[in-house]
């Protein structure tokens, strides 16, 4: 099977444009049952393992990732180390006893406000200027690797694939996502998908509000796909409609999307299905 298109950083033309309409699709907790593996048996883990002195408040940290990442709409699908700012940040309050992290996240609060990736390059490079260590890698470093181990089970949600091939000859259908390039395009092989996709567009290409707004550039009419509500405020940035996929009833989303989809390609009015802003 071909590969996945994964164009340069910013390379919005890297893909031909065979219609007015894109359908811009996120992966994980969107297309796959990925979100709980990576926060229940992954960054939390990595968690005490980068800073031991935390493993007697595992129970703690367990609750922590699961919530700020999982349950609560206002930080669920925050990038990665956005959320460890967030988790740590708890814990202090808490009275744990975190590390001294706050010139790596005051590397972060630069990052979110320039719109730079949130890359492992990134901080390395910010590293000098901002004067932190690289536990925060390392723990980015072990996530995946206590990823990649957690989601081995995860599966498509129903629906996912046959609704994608039937609008994928009706419009450009592109990935967003705000994980790791290889991550995902490993995930997407594997699954044997890379012909319903024109492109993947993930952390190495720009955070997703800034893909979302060259696609509503390049495009006439643009639908995200997503999950959060994150995903829905960095939607409206651009004036895009959002089709949630509810998180507790994924399968039904997608099992109810096609004829959406359809409507939307087609032109007709959705707004009893959509999030618009």
């Amino acid at each position: 099977m071909a590969d996945i298109l994964i164009p340069a950083s910013d390379d919005f033309e890297a893909w031909p444009r065979t219609s007015d309409v894109c359908l811009a699709v996120d992966w994980d907790g969107t297309c796959k049952d990925t979100m709980v593996p990576k926060w229940a048996q992954g960054f939390n883990l990595a968690i005490t393992e980068i800073w031991p002195q935390l493993k007697p408040h595992q129970a703690e940290i367990d609750r922590a990732c699961y919530e700020v990442n999982i349950t609560d709409p206002a930080t669920a699908g925050v990038q990665r180390f956005v959320a460890l700012m967030i988790m740590m940040q708890r814990w202090a309050h808490q009275g744990l006893p975190v590390p001294d992290l706050s010139a790596f996240f005051a590397a972060v609060q630069h990052v979110e406000a320039s719109g730079e990736q949130h890359g492992v390059a990134t901080y390395v490079k910010y590293c000098d200027r901002f004067g932190y260590d690289d536990s925060p890698l390392r723990w980015s470093e072990a996530s995946d690797r206590l990823i990649a181990r957690a989601v081995t089970g995860a599966r498509l949600f129903a629906g996912v694939r046959d609704t994608l091939a039937a609008v994928r000859p009706l419009a450009d259908v592109v990935v967003v996502s705000a994980s790791k390039t290889e991550a995902v395009r490993q995930d997407i092989l594997d699954e044997g998908m890379t012909d319903l996709f024109a492109a993947l567009l993930a952390q190495d290409f720009l955070p997703k509000r800034g893909i979302l707004g060259g696609l509503a550039r390049r495009y006439g009419r643009v639908l995200f796909v997503a999950d959060t509500q994150r995903d829905v405020l960095a939607a409206a940035t651009h004036g895009i409609p959002v089709y949630l996929i509810r998180p507790g009833d994924e399968d039904a989303s997608w099992l109810a999307a096609r004829p959406v989809f359809e409507r939307f390609i087609d032109g007709h009015d959705c707004a009893d299905a959509l999030l618009y802003s």
